[in-house]
């Protein structure tokens, strides 16, 4: 990027998440960013201008969902930043409303629908001379950059996993957005990557394990996330790809699959689902309907075998004392291919677990990655164009320095180094 000055919108500016990505953006002192902060909670984007000096920044209201208002606040943008959840609502909106503006594009979009309708408009942001970065958090995003990494060092890949767990962080107010996603991940079908090609599978039923500090003997479910589909776009001759996810204790899975199912069978209104989840979450008490969904949720992975009699039974003890938990927390992918003729498969992880980890928040984790996307996008809005995910763009090595920086830490103490899980290869470069 030039010096010349860049106006840059961002749109769902009062958000914990977007929060953190703000103060990350902020602590790197471009002075040739002019930033427009808007949000539905108009208050909470004057407060988060305050992060910025008075003639760098000016902060409003707005209602996405108001096209017009829309058009008129990305009018004039160089790049538009969507941190309005849950993106399978906003994104398509918000995306639309950039390239009509001539506006390059960026988020942390989650969801499979949404992400499959921005591969949609690449044609639309290649003819306007747009990119949209779209997935440029931490899942997808930083499991992204794992896996583009670990394939770099293949001579040809075969499969993808990526695995991420989020855990206990105490008492909190997550946002509604945050909790929609949750929900749409944890019971249905998603549009996933199998034999080739897409496929239609289920979301939070197979299980899987993972050799990750602390969370070897945790199940992790696959779930309707969007690096498959990612991920199947961008390597040549890819047969299959997972996201795997968990939350840590594991109790809280069956919570969230039974609140889910109960939702999509329509025996709890999304409202009423969303409301006991953060009810719990923030250490309150909630719905007696929804609990027993909850309950029969968790019984019912008691049932499968995924966690034990006395797991459960402590888990309810403790959130009767309200006891918390260690927070647990880990991004991984693991890479399957060919090396020097022989097959060999490739791990790295993001270890979050530890007591002073920068990482085991899950805002910070996203907001943080998104400052670090951003950062990097700068030098290339102008250049590139079209719907772009993570691993077509972003050089591993790069973000990593960057993360760094925005982290205040070394990338020693929180990437791992590469693992060999199978075949012997040439030396792995570090």
């Amino acid at each position: 990027m030039s010096d010349n000055q860049m106006n840059v919108t961002v749109i769902g500016a009062a958000g914990d998440m977007t929060g953190r990505f703000l103060k990350g953006v902020a602590a790197s002192k471009r002075d040739s960013l002019r930033f427009r902060l808007l949000d539905i909670d108009g208050a909470g984007a004057r407060r988060a201008a305050s992060l910025f000096p008075d003639a760098q920044v000016d902060a409003g209201t707005l209602d996405l969902y108001d096209a017009k208002a829309l058009a008129q606040a990305v009018s004039g943008s160089d790049l538009v930043i969507n941190g309005a959840g849950p993106f399978h609502r906003t994104a398509d909106i918000v995306r639309r409303a950039a390239i009509a503006a001539g506006a390059s594009y960026l988020d942390i979009d989650d969801d499979v629908e949404s992400t499959l309708a921005g591969f949609d408009l690449d044609p639309a942001a290649r003819d306007a001379g747009c990119a949209l970065f779209i997935g440029c958090g931490a899942s997808p995003g930083l499991t992204n950059v794992l896996a583009r990494d670990l394939a770099d060092r293949l001579d040809g890949v075969d499969r993808v996993d990526v695995a991420w767990c989020v855990g206990d962080e105490g008492p909190q107010e997550p946002g509604r957005s945050v909790i929609a996603h949750t929900l749409h991940m944890g019971a249905g079908d998603y549009m996933g990557w199998q034999g080739g090609e897409r496929a239609t599978r289920p979301t939070f039923v197979n299980t899987r394990h993972f050799d990750l500090p602390d969370l070897a003997r945790q199940a992790f479910y696959e779930c309707a996330h969007p690096e498959p589909v990612m991920l199947g776009r961008s390597f040549e001759g890819l047969r299959d790809a997972t996201c795997f996810g968990t939350l840590h204790p594991a109790p809280i899975n069956g919570v969230l699959r039974g609140v889910a199912e109960a939702e999509r069978d329509g025996r709890l209104t999304e409202d009423e689902a969303i409301d006991y989840l953060q009810q719990q979450i923030a250490g309150k008490p909630g719905d007696k309907t929804a609990e027993r969904e909850a309950l029969r949720g968790m019984r019912e992975q008691v049932a499968r075998g995924e966690v034990s009699r006395g797991a459960y039974y402590g888990f309810l003890m403790r959130d009767m004392l309200k006891l918390r938990y260690r927070t647990r927390a880990a991004t991984a992918a693991i890479v399957s291919g060919i090396k020097d003729g022989r097959p060999c498969r490739l791990m790295r992880f993001i270890d979050s677990s530890e007591a002073d980890s920068p990482l085991k928040s899950m805002d910070v984790s996203t907001g943080l990655s998104q400052a670090a996307f951003f950062l990097e996008a700068l030098d290339r809005i102008g250049t590139v164009s079209g719907c772009l995910t993570p691993e077509q763009w972003i050089d591993p090595k790069a973000f990593y320095a960057r993360l760094a920086t925005q982290l205040g830490c070394p990338q020693d103490e929180w990437l791992s180094p590469v693992k060999v899980l199978e075949g012997a290869p040439a030396p792995v470069p570090a």
